[in-house]
């Protein structure tokens, strides 16, 4: 067979050119790293890779996440500790109150304080979070959650709406709550409350309620009336006596399920409410602390009506910091979760990354010989291009 010289010329630069693509090709994976420089390079590890890198990426956006939902969280547990602190005083404000030898100048200017912490609250309540958005106002972040109206009263103009934040596929965290907080927080003992009748002429209040039968509370009201000042009949809702006794000092009255404890002298004609506790705001329930520090006692029935007042303004502050409490236990469970739930992420990701590497990191030693194979292969080929460069008849002929 007839080899022409084109074609010694042709298949000697063509090997030429293979052998400087293959080591540019080595010497660029040695550069980066990387095994795998083009999906032609392995069809099957590139979509791989993609797929892991797909994965390093979402578990990256829940790290995000998770450091978003703690930094919110963490600010909502300090302002709820700020409220925790502001109820405290407030009780023991009240407790101060109570104190027989207060006069209603004394009582009075404890009341101002007590507004100073209501006004405090609202505040606190109103607190927003690094991108300005309020923590208390459900979906609506971006206005103002509490405000007074017409008459004073803080009113909510948030919603009850929960924002959620994606911590896995699977797993999704509560990154803030609702004015509920503040708005929805059970009077009296929780359970039920008992409200002296302003007309009460004696000087009997409520010392204290409780819960002594919880199968037996139902949603009913009664009616404690002093039929002299040591006997009592209860009415339920439809005004029916369901019961009858007698009374005295340090002698408890069970009502379907409940006790209530009276201090002082009833009079005949007295009468006491015993309704569902319901719920109220923190902001309402120290208006109603400041009103009654505010008003005059000139007599055994408004010094009763002040204590009774009192005693009822502690069982709420007691709510209320149980509210709070409650709140700021959940808020802890769900930093809790963030916390466990970033530490399988960084399993996760190192698990991803690990393969990631096998899948596409290049073997270095492998690489470096092939690298020395291939520059050696090079050199052979460019000699012997030269050597069949020379090898023309003209150059023998004399």
């Amino acid at each position: 067979m007839r080899v022409s010289t084109n074609a010694i010329y042709r298949t000697g630069i063509e090997s030429i050119q293979r052998g400087q693509g293959e080591l540019a090709r080595t010497q660029l994976q040695l550069s980066l790293g990387k095994r795998i420089l083009t999906p032609a390079d392995d069809p099957n590890g590139a979509v791989h890779a993609l797929q892991l890198r797909q994965r390093i990426a979402a578990v990256d956006q829940f790290g995000r996440n998770a450091s978003y939902a703690t930094i919110r969280l963490q600010q909502e547990e300090t302002v709820l500790q700020q409220v925790g602190d502001a109820l405290q005083r407030a009780r023991e404000l009240t407790v101060q109150a109570a104190n027989a030898s207060q006069t209603d100048e004394s009582r009075k200017a404890i009341a101002v304080e007590l507004r100073q912490i209501r006004d405090a609250l609202v505040d606190t309540a109103n607190t927003r979070d690094a991108n300005g958005e309020y923590l208390f106002a459900g979906y609506r972040s971006t206005s103002r959650p509490f405000a007074g109206d017409a008459s004073g009263q803080i009113e909510y103009l948030g919603d009850s709406g929960q924002r959620f934040l994606a911590l896995s596929p699977d797993r999704q965290v509560a990154v803030g709550d609702s004015g509920d907080v503040f708005m929805t927080v059970p009077r009296g003992n929780g359970v039920f409350v008992v409200t002296p009748d302003a007309a009460n002429t004696g000087s009997a209040w409520v010392a204290t309620t409780e819960v002594v039968d919880p199968a037996a509370i139902t949603n009913v009201s009664f009616t404690i009336n002093m039929t002299s000042a040591t006997a009592y009949e209860i009415r339920d809702s439809t005004a029916a006596v369901v019961a009858t006794g007698t009374w005295s000092a340090g002698q408890a009255i069970d009502i379907a399920g409940r006790r209530i404890m009276l201090e002082g002298a009833p009079a005949a004609g007295d009468s006491f409410s015993v309704d569902p506790a319901g719920a109220d705001s923190v902001f309402a329930m120290v208006d109603d602390l400041v009103v009654a520090l505010e008003s005059s006692t000139f007599d055994d029935a408004s010094r009763a009506r002040l204590n009774g007042d009192l005693g009822l303004a502690l069982q709420n502050l007691d709510e209320s910091q149980g509210r709070v409490l409650e709140i700021r236990t959940q808020v802890g469970a769900r930093l809790n979760t963030i916390e466990s739930q970033g530490l399988a992420d960084e399993e996760r990701m190192l698990a991803l990354k690990t393969t990631l590497s096998q899948v596409e990191d290049l073997d270095y030693a492998e690489a470096v010989s092939r690298f020395s194979m291939q520059q050696a292969a090079l050199e052979a080929a460019q000699q012997a291009y030269v050597q069949m460069s020379r090898l023309s008849l003209f150059d023998f002929i004399r």
